[in-house]
């Protein structure tokens, strides 16, 4: 067990580095992150510093800075979730929503529930904090108003024709970022994953096909030499998982705790 500091959560997918004309999704990371990083390890040296990466991209790991004491990445591997993103109009992490000529789009339409708010009055927070948040408003509404038992039955049914990709792009991405641990000397945390971006009360993620992803995901990364792992985003205090599922959670952190 260990613990560290990040300088900031998913620096990738944020303002807080802006692109600079540099090619590549880490390479403009560099800098700036090699002066974050050597700041708080100044302020701070008993504590191991990192930043979290939200999108692996194998094949410019090399590009990120060296100073990192932690290979710290996210893994949502999406695959049918995103197929139903895209069916509904929405975007997810760096891939952008569709054209749609109305909104919602009678996909996403059929899917809500009885009381769902007009969009045209939905105001989930105010216009600031919208606007730093960098998630649009509709994924917003679609969250806040999809019927969980359509939404999953939509997952359920198309599964089958993801699930080997799904399980190819995750083993790819957790032994890529084992080597690049590998190279730098430093220990491999897988911090966020599994499948995705899911409405609080849906299941698909934490019911038979989810728990069958996490625990595939857990055992991958224990096999390439992670020191810690996540068993998925959705096994946290603020969401229902963490009620509803603590048998499973145990004897599934057993495993990390353990090895």
């Amino acid at each position: 067990m260990f613990a560290y500091a990040e300088v900031h959560n998913e620096v990738d997918n944020c303002s807080l580095v802006p692109a600079d004309g540099t090619s590549g999704h880490y390479a403009r990371l560099r800098g700036p992150l090699e002066r974050a990083v050597k700041l708080l390890q100044a302020r701070h040296p008993t504590v191991p510093v990192t930043y979290s990466l939200g999108e692996p991209w194998p094949d410019e790991l090399d590009d990120l800075p060296e100073q990192a004491q932690i290979a710290h990445l996210h893994s949502y591997v999406y695959g049918v979730l995103g197929a139903l993103y895209e069916a509904v109009g929405l975007g997810h992490s760096t891939e952008a929503a569709p054209e749609t000529a109305t909104w919602p789009t009678p996909e996403l339409a059929a899917m809500l529930r009885p009381d769902a708010s007009v969009f045209a009055d939905y105001q989930p927070d105010e216009p600031w904090r919208l606007a730093a948040t960098g998630i649009p408003r509709e994924l917003f509404y679609a969250h806040d108003w999809v019927d969980p038992d359509r939404w999953d039955l939509w997952l359920y049914e198309n599964y089958p024709a993801h699930r080997q990709a799904m399980r190819e792009t995750l083993a790819s991405w957790i032994d890529s970022v084992a080597g690049f641990a590998r190279r730098r000397g430093v220990p491999a945390v897988l911090g966020e994953g599994v499948v995705g971006y899911t409405p609080l009360l849906t299941r698909f993620e934490e019911d038979a096909v989810g728990k069958d992803i996490a625990e595939f995901v857990v055992d991958r990364c224990l096999a390439a030499g992670f020191q810690g792992v996540v068993l998925t985003s959705n096994a946290a205090p603020h969401h229902p998982m963490w009620h509803t599922d603590q048998d499973w959670m145990r004897r599934v952190n057993a495993r990390v705790t353990t090895t």
